[in-house]
């Protein structure tokens, strides 16, 4: 592999809830020779049933599947990371996600491969873990800033059409200065981030789309991202 690898955020939905096929065949398109596909559920503690369904979603595409147990020592771990051509990050408690990357000291080897090419691609917690600032209610004190792994610049907050507290709680933060200019994306949209900036969205439900969130004159402006399609087989 070589080259740096696209960095795929989806604000919600996705094969983990048996929706939205067509975010998946985007994120396959970044890696159209895949042949080693694999799957992290940390944030939902590998619940069975979203691994299940990424055996399942994924069987039949041409690449050896694989996941990377939330047991799995730190060294296995790395090891796993640096063999992937596309690794799909589960959603669920983004802090518990950020805090298991961290303490295993699992961050600079995502950063390593990403670098040498291999697509990064999750939902949710799964997705927005890697920008700088993450709206998020995971600490259990409802939506505070809280910081991410600084891969993608800026700030970004998931599930932006699904919950109705995010959008005002979002706008809020950026405009006095909480969280910096960012990334809202919607539940069945994601976004694409290149050499650690976002490039534009897709989306995958009519309706959905994903917002880039300003400070002007100490308050928030938002404008939708421009949409991208897939990258063309070479």
């Amino acid at each position: 592999m070589s080259g740096s690898g696209a960095i795929i955020a989806i604000g919600g939905g996705g094969f983990t809830h048996a929706a939205d096929p067509a975010l998946e065949d985007f994120c396959l398109s970044f890696a159209p020779r895949c042949q080693r596909l694999g799957y992290l559920g940390w944030a939902n503690a590998d619940a069975k049933d979203r691994m299940g369904r990424f055996y399942a979603r994924f069987q039949g595409v041409g690449a050896a599947l694989s996941h990377l147990a939330v047991n799995t020592g730190a060294g296995q771990a790395r090891d796993w990371i640096g063999a992937q051509d596309l690794i799909y990050l589960g959603g669920g408690n983004t802090a518990v996600l950020l805090a298991q990357l961290r303490d295993r000291d699992l961050v600079r080897a995502f950063f390593d491969a990403n670098a040498q090419g291999t697509v990064i691609a999750g939902v949710s917690a799964g997705g927005v873990c890697w920008f700088d600032k993450i709206l998020s209610d995971a600490g259990g004190a409802g939506l505070r800033p809280m910081a991410g792994l600084g891969l993608v610049k800026g700030g970004v907050c998931p599930h932006y059409n699904s919950e109705p507290l995010r959008p005002p709680a979002f706008e809020a933060a950026v405009a006095v200065g909480h969280i910096p200019a960012g990334i809202a994306i919607d539940d069945g949209a994601c976004v694409v981030a290149l050499g650690g900036q976002v490039v534009g969205h897709f989306s995958a439900r009519r309706g959905s789309a994903a917002y880039r969130v300003c400070r002007v004159d100490g308050r928030a402006e938002t404008r939708v991202l421009p949409s991208i399609a897939a990258p063309q087989p070479i």
